[in-house]
């Protein structure tokens, strides 16, 4: 039993003031600021949204032990949920990453060579890693899940692949943090290196919800279709 979590009775504001981080999700579903007094329930149906979808990742974001019911993962629209992945895929190569990389590759301004080439390898490395995750997600399970839904033919292709191949995005993440922390130069000013810091923390902790949202919701969802058939 979860609580204390969000309920469709609640203020979005009031939302976003519990977690800040909401502010993430929010484009995620096409959503933006200016919502007045509205609740959940009224801002999801006006904008046509799940309501359950929604809440589901808003306490999934905010609520650290936080997992859903058996009843309310019943009610997940699976095709809402590839889109709200796909729409968090696009907003993490469109805006937050290249934000991370460039204040990172800033710091190469002041570091010393090595560092700084470090730090470049591994921001075009991760960068990479990034959008080979993404695009297999998005040419090879999403379009297995659709299949699924049509009750047409899949294959010999198993959610359970995906999961065994599901890769830790934030590996990398924690070895540039190490190198930002341990081995630049006093030359890097702290003020510089610790607004890196903060929005790679941030960055990082997303990135854990979101692959929770996919390892635990989205693949516990399909092999349940999966046993009908």
């Amino acid at each position: 039993m979860n609580h204390g979590v969000f309920s469709e009775k609640m203020k979005v504001a009031d939302l976003v003031l519990t977690n800040y981080r909401l502010l993430y999700v929010f484009p995620c579903f096409g959503l933006s600021l200016g919502l007045g007094e509205s609740t959940v329930k009224q801002v999801c149906e006006k904008n046509g949204i799940s309501v359950s979808l929604f809440l589901l990742v808003c306490n999934l974001y905010t609520f650290e032990n936080y997992f859903p019911d058996a009843s309310i993962l019943m009610q997940l629209p699976l095709n809402d949920l590839m889109q709200y992945l796909r729409n968090a895929h696009q907003d993490y190569l469109n805006n937050r990453m290249p934000k991370v990389i460039a204040q990172v590759l800033n710091l190469t301004d002041t570091s010393q060579v090595k560092h700084g080439k470090m730090l470049m390898e591994f921001c075009g490395k991760y960068r990479q890693e990034l959008i080979t995750h993404f695009d297999y997600e998005e040419q090879i399970v999403f379009p297995y899940i659709k299949k699924l839904l049509e009750g047409g033919k899949t294959g010999q292709y198993k959610i359970k692949e995906y999961e065994r191949n599901h890769s830790n995005l934030n590996a990398a993440l924690s070895d540039l943090k190490n190198i930002i922390i341990k081995y630049l130069p006093p030359e890097c000013a702290i003020e510089k290196c610790r607004n890196v810091l903060i929005d790679l923390f941030l960055f990082e902790s997303d990135l854990s919800k979101h692959t929770l949202l996919e390892d635990q919701i989205l693949i516990a969802l399909v092999e349940q279709i999966e046993k009908t058939l």
